[in-house]
């Protein structure tokens, strides 16, 4: 057995891996997208010509900026709150995650961006919704651009802000708390992640994750968190159908995505570069 604390990620190799990977859902989502679109109308092949590089080069931007500032901050509370811990076996199996510290810092990160947000929305929002709203009006939409007027103003309010902010940070500190526990529950019992490390000058390189372990992980994790929700659901007078389909939706879904965020990883990552890490030993 080994403890190791995650001092930093290497930036460059997180972003380049990790926006790999969001594009190539991208591409399956437009894909997806482009097939009933160029059906659905002699037109509609034209449109969807159009679908592909927007999604992509859309998705580029987006995740290009997200993932380096998600490496940048996650680096910067990383030298000022605790480590993020993680217990390897012999067989490099992951059999134990501190549970705290990625609650406390992921919720943060998840702040800061609805923060960035909601910056942005300020400086952009009001010219957009305002253009909206007179077209509305002049296509006789009065009671719409009056409804869609006052949500704006709920949403402007300082009260509304807060809750918005406090709520994303409480949500996501819990259900990440939630998450680590179960994977805790479950590495127990010889269903933990395993990887393939190996060291690079001061740092460690993830060769490779396999795929079976990561989807099943993934697929608990996310399964367990589907069935609190659903009990939250029918606690507040959901229909018993649509919570089992939430389960059995969150089981399926979370071993699919699982399984093809390893496989884009085992593929991607020879060509384009590694996830390193810089890791201490404890």
């Amino acid at each position: 057995m080994s403890i190791k604390e995650i001092k930093s990620i290497e930036l460059a190799s997180y972003t380049v891996i990790t926006t790999s990977i969001g594009i190539v859902f991208s591409i399956i989502a437009a894909i997806a997208l482009m097939i009933p679109i160029s059906m659905s109308s002699p037109e509609g092949i034209n449109i969807a010509i159009y679908i592909l590089p927007t999604i992509v080069v859309g998705t580029l931007i987006y995740e290009t900026y997200r993932n380096f500032f998600e490496g940048f901050i996650f680096n910067a509370l990383s030298k000022r709150l605790k480590k993020i811990k993680f217990v390897l076996n012999d067989e490099s199996e992951i059999v134990q995650v501190s549970t705290t510290e990625p609650a406390i810092i992921t919720s943060i990160i998840l702040t800061i961006e609805i923060i960035l947000l909601y910056l942005v929305l300020v400086m952009l929002l009001p010219i957009l919704v305002t253009s909206f709203i007179q077209t509305l009006m002049f296509t006789g939409q009065q009671a719409l651009a009056y409804n869609l007027y006052q949500f704006l103003m709920i949403l402007s309010q300082p009260t509304t802000i807060l809750m918005i902010i406090f709520g994303t940070f409480i949500i996501t500190f819990v259900f990440t708390l939630l998450a680590t526990y179960i994977y805790n529950i479950l590495a127990k019992s010889g269903r933990g992640i395993v990887v393939e490390l190996s060291d690079e000058n001061n740092l460690t390189v993830l060769e490779s994750i396999n795929t079976l372990k990561f989807a099943i992980a993934f697929a608990v994790v996310s399964g367990v968190l589907n069935i609190i929700l659903a009990i939250i659901m029918m606690i507040s007078g959901g229909q018993p159908t649509a919570a089992l389909g939430n389960i059995i939706g969150g089981f399926i879904s979370g071993f699919v995505l699982g399984a093809l965020i390893s496989i884009f990883y085992n593929v991607l990552s020879p060509k384009l570069g590694k996830l390193k890490l810089e890791l201490i030993d404890r």
